[in-house]
């Protein structure tokens, strides 16, 4: 892990640096992929926001495209629309470009104080140059290096809600290598894992003879496996086994296609219109049909074999496209798709935390720092705060003396009524404002770390039992949370709901307060209010230095 660390702090101290020069190497077009023209106005504001600012490279475009109305794309099917939309607008210079394609259009239901603002702009414990950044400003940072892979353009493909960490150190020997694999085909990212990461992830099969004694190296790919179990994983020839008898797989995460394959992508997707009435995962239908191994023995292409479905057709269009596999043999991949795995990886003690040398306190004012033992990011807490280890505050202001216990999410909340002492254990706070009409509101979610948002509201230990759910209601549906003037009135009224629920006290609602449901809050967000919030939050830190 120390060579690790050593690569992530170097790559990130040096990079505002390196493309401060006027000739430097960079993405000349950056896309973010949105589910509606409401998210994509959303992720907008937020990008012009940090680019005024000077938080993100000023000199490439960058463009959020939405998915088509009415339509359920998947990364799949968006990564075809977004290369028909960008053939649109630059032409055939497109297939001289270096495309950088991040797809954020979910709606981030499991992890509920990202859905209105999106995971690609979480904020992170981790400040360069004196200011906390998002994942967005990581994931630019750590895909940097492979622009010289790229020399004659393609698209880099990544996710929005993972964090892929690495050291380098070799790559220069396998740039000469790669040159050839990338102008017709796909040079894949893959990380060493354990099994139970393969289980929920994309699993490469590599050959025998492939090459395991260098920190890089490049290797043809057999066959992708897509969530497979152990057993499949041994059928398949996937494992690895290392010296001391441990089994491992190779695990999959960004990727890139070169000009020549680009071009076949533009194509197929001007003509099949099909493409935009099915949802179709680009790891899950578009990489996992790929290999060397002949079609008949895919695994994947014996779930496919009808060629009139529009799953069909990638696979026989696509299914001998060049995969050739980038091994890191140090890297490692965290997912922060969940609240648990929000949690667990946004901690001091985390591998996470400490490989990228993040900051329990980041851009943050805290009136008695000492008794910070989680993270606070982008805050300020103008009195005594005690925050216990495994709980994470973003952008918030707290007027009283508040205890937040362990495995506790508050975000965007304004804390300054006396009667709240404690933030219970395993809960998220996130306060939001949305618009009616001519005025704001703002409402505050509450809702328990192993909440399934897309399952019933009796089956949540947080709301099961309230008469204010309705029957056929999942927990995403239901109308649980008052809407307010103010964001401290909002936090105060939620928090006293969650107060009595965790004491098993019947808290009496009243009926004059318009209720929200999730559902609602990410329909009707505003995004300027919440962005004033920040932009205030900011203002109190700056104004205690």
């Amino acid at each position: 892990m120390e060579q690790i660390q050593k690569y992530m702090v170097r790559l990130a101290q040096n990079f505002n640096k390196s493309f401060s020069e006027e000739k430097a190497d960079f993405w000349d077009c950056l896309v973010i992929s949105a589910a509606d023209e409401k998210q994509k106005d959303c992720f907008q504001q937020q990008l012009d926001e940090q680019l005024k600012n000077g938080e993100l490279p000023g000199a490439p475009k960058y463009l959020v495209i939405a998915d088509c109305p009415g339509s359920i794309l998947g990364s799949g099917g968006s990564t075809f629309h977004i290369l028909k939309q960008l053939k649109d607008l630059f032409g055939n210079d497109l297939f001289h470009m270096k495309i950088w394609i991040s797809h954020a259009g979910g709606s981030s239901k499991r992890l509920p104080n990202l859905s209105c603002t999106g995971k690609l702009f979480c904020p992170l414990p981790l400040e360069i140059e004196g200011k906390a950044i998002t994942i967005l400003n990581l994931k630019i940072i750590l895909t940097s290096p492979f622009l010289k892979l790229m020399k004659n353009g393609g698209i880099f493909i990544c996710a929005s809600d993972d964090i892929e960490t690495y050291c380098l150190d070799g790559l220069e020997s396998t740039v000469e290598k790669s040159n050839p694999l990338t102008e017709d085909g796909i040079v894949a990212i893959a990380h060493p894992s354990s099994i139970a990461i393969g289980n929920t992830h994309g699993v490469y099969v590599l050959p025998e003879s492939s090459k395991r004694d260098e920190n890089c190296w490049l290797t043809s790919c057999l066959e992708v496996l897509q969530k497979p179990n152990y057993s499949t994983m041994k059928m398949r020839k996937a494992l690895v086994k290392l010296g001391d008898g441990e089994e491992r797989v190779y695990t999959d995460s960004m990727f890139w296609c070169g000009p020549e394959l680009v071009k076949k992508m533009v194509t197929f997707a001007e003509e099949n219109g099909d493409l935009y009435r099915t949802e179709t995962c680009i790891y899950g239908d578009f990489l996992a049909c790929m290999g060397s191994r002949p079609a008949e023995e895919k695994l994947y292409l014996k779930s496919t074999s009808d060629s009139s479905t529009i799953k069909g057709k990638i696979a026989s269009h696509f299914g001998e496209t060049p995969l050739n596999i980038m091994v890191l043999e140090q890297s490692h991949f965290y997912h922060l798709g969940t609240m648990p795995e929000y949690l667990e990886n946004l901690n001091p003690t985390s591998e996470l935390f400490q490989t990228l040398a993040m900051k329990p306190i980041a851009q943050s004012f805290c009136r008695e720092p000492s008794g910070i033992q989680g993270i606070v990011t982008t805050s300020c807490l103008e009195a005594d705060v005690e925050s216990m280890i495994g709980s994470v505050m973003d952008s918030c202001i707290v007027n009283v003396p508040v205890v937040c216990e362990r495995q506790t999410i508050v975000s965007h909340c304004v804390i300054d009524d006396p009667i709240i002492q404690v933030i219970p254990s395993c809960w998220m706070f996130h306060t939001a404002a949305v618009k009616q009409e001519n005025s704001v509101l703002y409402v505050t979610i509450a809702f328990r770390i192993d909440d399934d948002l897309k399952g019933r509201v009796e089956q949540s230990r947080g709301w099961k039992g309230t008469t204010l759910e309705h029957p056929t209601s999942t927990l995403w549906q239901a109308r649980l949370f008052p809407g307010l003037g103010t964001m401290s009135q909002s936090f105060t009224a939620t928090w006293r709901m969650v107060s009595n629920r965790e004491k098993n006290e019947e808290f009496v609602q009243t009926n004059t307060l318009q209720r929200f449901s999730m559902e609602d809050i990410v329909q009707h967000k505003y995004i300027p209010a919440m962005m004033q919030h920040r932009e205030n939050v900011l203002h109190k830190i700056s104004s205690r230095a």
